[in-house]
C-alpha cells in the first residue's frame, strides 16, 4: 500500500509538471515567463491545436530561463497556465525577438473552441499586428480571478527563441519608453561617429577611414535588424524584405569588417596565410548570403553565424601577430576585436543553442559591444591618422608658412585702407556738415543787416529821412555793423579753428588786465542799457594760455552777458586762483538759458534767442568759447535760473615761473 501512494504522488507530480507551472500576472504590471512553460515538438508540422490539446508536453529544462532551441525549422508548441491575479483585466503578450517568422497564439478557458486565436511574426505587415512595434505583440484579456490557458506555435527558419513577458497597457508603455531612450543613444552614438569618420574621410582621403564607414553602417544595420528596427521603419509593409536582410545583412559586415582589417594592419605583408583566410572567409560568407537570397528556406541561417564568429577569430588572430611584430596601431584595434568577439560569441551561441536562449536574444551585450569596438578602432585610427599628418605636415609646412604671411599681409593692408577710407568718410561727414551750418548762419545773420543797409542808403539818397530819423537810422546801421563784424570775425576764427585746426601759443596773461580791456570794447553797449558793471579780479589771477583764444573767449561772453542783461541790470566779472587753476566767471542778472537750449548751448545745433532789445546771435559764440578753453587745457560750464540770470564760468592753467613763453618775448607777449 505503501508503495501504492508513493505512484500517485508521482504521477500527480509528472502531470502537473507536463502542465506546466501557474503563472501568476499580478499588480507589478509585468511578469516575465521564462521557462515555466511545457514544450512539444510537431515532427510534421501538420498537428492542430486540437490535437495538442490531447498530447503531453514535457517542462522546459530550465524554468528560470526563457528557451533558446537553436536553428530548428520544425515546428515548436508552448503551453503556459496563466492567472491573473491582479485588477487589470488588459495585457500585452510580447515575444521579444523579432526574426521569429511566424506566431501563433491561442487562449483557451474551459471550453474545447479558443477564445482567442492571433497571428503574429516577421513574415506579416506590421499593420497585422495588435500594436505597431518591432517585437510582435498580442493584446488579450484575462478576467480578473480568471486563469487561461496558453499555447504558443512557433514555427520561423531563424533561431527559436521564445522570450515571452506579460505587461500591463502601462506597464509596457514606461518600459517601452526607456528601451527606446536607451536604443536611441545607441543609434545616436552610431551615427554621429559614421558622420565624423565621413568628414575625416573627406579630410584626408584614407580607404581605412572609407573602409570603418561601412563597417560602422554594416554593425548597426545587423544590430537594427535583430531589433527589428529595419522592418518597423523600413520596410513595414513588405515583410518579404526580412529574408533579404536575413541573408546580407551578415556578409556585408563580414565584407566590410574584412576590408577594414587588411588595409588598417596591411596583413598581406605581416602574414599571407592569415590574409588569405580572410579573403576565403569573407567570400564563403558572400557566397552562402548569395545563395540564401534565392533558396532562403533551403539553406540554414546557422551557416552565416558559425562564419561569421570564425572570421572575427581570424580578425583577433591577425591583429595579435601584427601586434607582435612592433606595429603598434593594431593595439587599439586588437583591443576592440576582443570586446566585439565576446558579444558575438555570446550572441551566436545562443543563437546555435549552445547557449542559455537570453543570451541569443538580449542585444545589450552586443550594443555594447560594438560601442566599445568603435571607441577603440576609433583610437586605433587616430594612431594611424598622427603618423599620417606628421608626414603630411612636413610637405605642407612651407606652403603653409607662405600662405599664412600673405594672409596677414593682406589683412594688415585692408584694415590699413579700410581706417584711411572710414577717417577721409567722417572727415569729409564733418566738412559737409560745417559748410551746411556755415551757409545758413551767412545767408541769414550777414543777408539782414546788409539789407538794412542798403534800403537806409537808398531812403538817404532820394532825401526822404529827416535828420532825426536819419540820426536813428545811423545809430541802428552801426548796431549792425558792429554786430555783423563780430559775427564775421567770430566764424572767421572758428572756421579756421574746423578746418585747418588752431596752433595754440601759450603766453603768460594778466587776467585783470584782459578783462578790462574786453569789457571796455562794449562800454557803448553797456551804458546805452545802464548796466552796472561789477569786477571783482584777483591781482595774482595770472594764467598761461593763447592770448587770442582768450580775449575771444572774454569778449563773446560779456558780450552775451550785454545781451541778455535789461535795463539797469548788473554784470559781475571775478577772477581768482584755486588750485592751481585760473578761474574767471561772467555773470548777468537777464532771463536765464531756457530748459530746451541747455543741452545744446555749446555746439553748433543750438539755438539763438535774442537779447533783451531784440539783439541779434548765431551760437557761434559759446562753441568758440567751449573749443578755445578746451584747447588750452581748461573746461568751461554754466549755471542758470529763469528770470535771475546766468552764470558762465571757465578754468585755465595757473602761470608758473618755468613756463617757456610763446613769441619773441615777455615784454612783447605780456598783458
Amino acid at each position: 500500500m505503501k508503495h501504492y501512494y508513493v505512484a500517485l504522488i508521482l504521477l500527480a507530480w509528472c502531470g502537473l509538471q507536463a502542465k506546466g507551472q501557474v503563472i501568476a500576472l499580478t499588480g507589478s504590471g509585468k511578469e516575465e515567463v521564462l521557462g515555466r512553460m511545457s514544450h512539444f515538438v510537431d515532427e510534421t508540422d501538420t498537428l492542430s491545436v486540437a490535437t495538442i490539446r490531447q498530447l503531453n508536453f514535457q517542462p522546459l529544462p530550465d524554468p528560470d530561463r526563457s528557451p533558446g532551441l537553436g536553428f530548428d525549422r520544425r515546428t515548436h508548441w508552448f503551453r503556459m497556465q496563466v492567472r491573473n491575479d491582479s485588477d487589470q483585466s488588459e495585457w500585452n503578450l510580447e515575444i521579444p525577438y523579432a526574426p521569429l517568422d511566424r506566431i501563433d497564439v491561442y487562449v483557451f478557458a474551459d471550453g474545447p473552441v479558443p477564445e482567442v486565436h492571433k497571428t503574429g511574426g516577421d513574415v506579416f505587415p506590421i499593420a497585422t499586428r495588435d500594436l505597431p512595434h518591432r517585437h510582435p505583440i498580442f493584446t488579450l484579456t484575462i478576467p480578473q480571478g480568471e486563469t487561461r490557458t496558453i499555447y504558443l506555435r512557433v514555427n520561423t527558419i531563424s533561431s527559436v527563441q521564445v522570450p515571452v513577458v506579460f505587461w500591463t497597457p502601462a506597464g509596457f508603455q514606461v518600459a517601452n519608453y526607456h528601451t527606446q531612450l536607451i536604443n536611441g543613444l545607441f543609434y545616436g552614438a552610431m551615427f554621429i561617429m559614421t558622420l565624423y569618420q565621413l568628414f575625416l574621410l573627406l579630410s584626408i582621403r584614407d580607404r581605412s577611414t572609407a573602409f570603418y564607414v561601412l563597417t560602422l553602417i554594416s554593425m548597426a544595420n545587423v544590430i537594427s535588424f535583430f531589433q527589428g528596427y529595419n522592418f518597423l521603419f523600413l520596410h513595414p509593409n513588405q515583410p518579404g524584405l526580412n529574408d533579404d536582410f536575413a541573408a546580407l545583412s551578415g556578409p556585408f559586415f563580414v565584407l566590410s569588417s574584412a576590408l577594414l582589417t587588411r588595409a588598417f594592419l596591411n596583413v598581406r605583408n605581416f602574414s599571407p596565410l592569415l590574409d588569405n583566410l580572410l579573403i576565403v572567409n569573407t567570400g564563403i560568407n558572400l557566397v552562402l548570403g548569395t545563395l540564401m537570397l534565392f533558396f532562403m528556406r533551403q539553406i540554414s541561417y546557422m551557416y552565416l553565424h558559425v562564419f561569421t564568429l570564425t572570421h572575427c577569430l581570424i580578425v583577433l588572430v591577425s591583429a595579435a601577430y601584427c601586434l607582435s611584430k612592433k606595429y603598434k596601431p593594431a593595439l587599439y584595434y586588437l583591443l576592440a576585436w576582443i570586446t566585439l568577439l565576446l558579444a558575438a560569441v555570446a550572441f551566436t551561441m545562443g543563437n546555435l543553442g549552445l547557449a542559455p536562449g537570453y543570451l541569443g536574444a538580449n542585444y545589450q551585450g552586443l550594443m555594447i559591444g560594438c560601442v566599445l569596438q568603435v571607441v577603440l578602432i576609433s583610437l586605433a585610427l587616430g594612431e594611424r591618422w598622427n603618423v599620417l599628418v606628421k608626414e603630411n605636415q612636413r610637405a605642407k609646412e612651407l606652403e603653409l608658412k607662405r600662405g599664412q604671411e600673405e594672409k596677414i599681409r593682406l589683412e594688415q593692408e585692408v584694415r590699413q585702407r579700410t581706417l584711411q577710407i572710414n577717417q577721409q568718410k567722417e572727415k569729409l561727414e564733418e566738412l559737409n556738415r560745417i559748410k551746411d551750418k556755415l551757409f545758413s548762419v551767412v545767408s541769414h545773420d550777414i543777408k539782414a543787416p546788409l539789407s538794412s543797409l542798403k534800403l537806409s542808403l537808398a531812403l538817404a539818397k532820394i532825401n526822404k529821412l529827416s535828420q532825426e530819423e536819419f540820426k536813428a537810422v545811423s545809430t541802428e546801421i552801426e548796431t549792425h555793423l558792429d554786430q555783423t563784424t563780430n559775427f564775421i570775425q567770430n566764424l572767421l576764427q572758428w572756421a579756421k579753428f574746423q578746418l585747418r585746426g588752431e596752433v595754440v601759443r601759450p603766453v603768460r596773461l594778466d587776467m585783470s588786465a584782459m578783462i578790462s580791456e574786453a569789457a571796455g570794447l562794449l562800454e557803448t553797449d553797456i551804458t546805452q542799457k545802464l548796466i552796472t558793471l561789477q569786477m571783482d579780479v584777483a591781482p595774482d589771477c595770472i594764467a598761461y594760455a593763447d592770448q587770442v583764444m582768450i580775449q575771444s573767449v572774454l569778449r563773446n561772453l560779456i558780450t552775451n552777458a550785454v545781451k541778455f542783461t535789461p535795463v539797469g541790470g548788473t554784470i559781475t566779472i571775478r577772477g581768482r586762483t584755486e588750485d592751481q587753476k585760473v578761474m574767471v566767471s561772467v555773470s548777468d542778472t537777464g532771463t536765464g538759458i531756457p530748459q530746451a537750449n541747455q543741452a545744446t548751448l555749446f555746439t553748433l545745433d543750438s539755438l539763438t534767442t535774442p537779447g533783451t532789445r531784440q539783439e541779434a546771435g548765431t551760437g557761434l559764440g559759446l562753441v568758440l568759447c567751449k573749443e578755445f578753453t578746451e584747447k588750452n587745457n581748461g573746461t568751461i560750464w554754466f549755471e542758470t535760473e529763469a528770470g535771475k540770470g546766468t552764470t558762465f564760468t571757465f578754468t585755465l592753467p595757473e602761470y608758473k615761473a618755468e613756463y617757456h613763453y610763446a613769441g619773441t618775448g615777455e615784454g612783447e607777449n605780456d598783458r
